[in-house]
């Protein structure tokens, strides 16, 4: 009788000690799931503010990426492409749905894209892509 509920004991320790050990793996995956959600807030960008970085920019990876405006959206393409609508988040920065994300420097002159594999167009590329440019 003592070793059964000794044996019952041991076995209950080890389930919470598992339970323990899996909860954080667990979050972690919560929070890598989460990652991928777009969950910056938008930032308005009046169409002014926007011809900064409408011009063409060539890639490090030798990619040509363009920024247009239409109708009050903004998008970006990459040579001829199908365009993808981005959203501004901040004065000198824009994000797709899928998670690319575009930041401005230099006045403009300066672009850096991360998540460049999330864009339609490049979805081969391997996953935390990042390119740079220049006008």
């Amino acid at each position: 009788m003592k070793t059964t509920l000794l044996s019952l004991a041991v076995a209950a320790a080890l389930s919470l000690a598992a339970v323990a050990n899996a909860a954080p793996a667990s979050a972690s995956a919560e929070a890598a799931s989460e990652s991928v959600k777009i969950s910056a807030a938008r930032y308005h960008m009046e169409p002014q503010q926007f011809l900064d970085y409408q011009s063409s920019y060539h890639l490090s990876n030798g990619d040509t990426m363009r920024f247009t405006r239409q109708v009050g959206r903004f998008y970006t393409e990459i040579q001829g492409q199908p365009r993808v609508e981005i959203f501004a988040v901040g004065p000198a920065e824009f994000i797709t749905r899928a998670g690319s994300r575009m930041v401005f420097e230099a006045e403009g002159d300066a672009l850096t894209v991360s998540n460049y594999e999330r864009l339609p167009m490049t979805a081969q590329l391997p996953a935390n892509t990042i390119v740079m440019a220049k006008r």
